[in-house]
């Protein structure tokens, strides 16, 4: 197991439309953690990165396969009603609890910008913090961008609530579906309820892109989300031109 690892998950379709600029800009930007990747197809099918590990995220997680076989022809309403799309991160997260013991996830539609420093990935997630994420309060975590402690006791916990959303469909009694309401649903259940839970809030609190808005992050990752992914580079993004 190593101390620190990105993780990120896609498929063929959407790393051919834009998710190998996340792997070109890793290998670019000779970042110095490994990145595991989790994808729904077979791994042969991808290009080979240094310091980039595939892995099938079926065959890791066989409750995603099950809830999406169970729920893929569920008619959708709109983008917040998407629980299959937004399930593999969850199921992603909970994969590579096996492989490090901090755990740093980055969206598939976020770009490096440059090597990211090894004293940066304790700033952001220190020893005694279990989570650190990008807090909006008057709307939902932005979880473009979401590390996690495995070495924490509350782990096992916490990733049994997150998990049940999708293992006992859950999920579908949220008033949105994504990933974002249910870690937001699981934090809720263990903040200021259990004495081994520690957050920590990262960005300035406001709604809207807070990742490309932040210091900490933006010198380093645009995350590249919606229409963004077309442009050289968020319109928010505050990092460095």
């Amino acid at each position: 197991m190593d101390n620190k690892i990105f993780v990120t998950t896609f498929n063929k379709e959407l790393f051919d439309r834009y998710a190998h600029t996340l792997l070109d800009s890793y290998r670019q930007t000779k970042q110095l953690i490994k990145m595991y990747v989790f994808v729904e197809d077979t791994i042969d099918l991808f290009p080979r990165y240094e310091n980039v590990i595939f892995k099938n995220l079926y065959d890791e997680e066989p409750n995603c396969r099950e809830f999406v076989q169970r729920n893929k022809n569920r008619p959708v309403k709109d983008f917040f009603k998407d629980a299959v799309r937004f399930s593999y991160k969850v199921f992603a997260q909970n994969a590579a609890r096996k492989y490090g013991q901090k755990i740093y996830y980055v969206d598939s539609d976020s770009v490096f910008v440059k090597q990211i420093p090894i004293e940066w990935f304790d700033s952001v997630l220190p020893d005694d913090t279990f989570i650190s994420f990008y807090d909006r309060p008057t709307q939902y975590t932005e979880t473009g961008f979401v590390a996690f402690n495995e070495s924490k006791l509350i782990s096992k916990a916490f990733f049994t609530h997150y998990l049940n959303y999708y293992i006992n469909d859950s999920v579908y009694k949220l008033n949105s579906y994504t990933d974002c309401h249910t870690l937001d649903g699981s934090r809720k259940q263990f903040k200021d309820k259990d004495i081994h839970y520690k957050e920590k809030s990262l960005g300035d609190g406001r709604n809207g892109h807070i990742m490309a808005r932040c210091p900490i992050i933006s010198p380093y990752l645009d995350h590249r989300k919606g229409n963004r992914k077309n442009k050289q580079h968020s319109p928010e993004w505050k990092g460095t031109r």
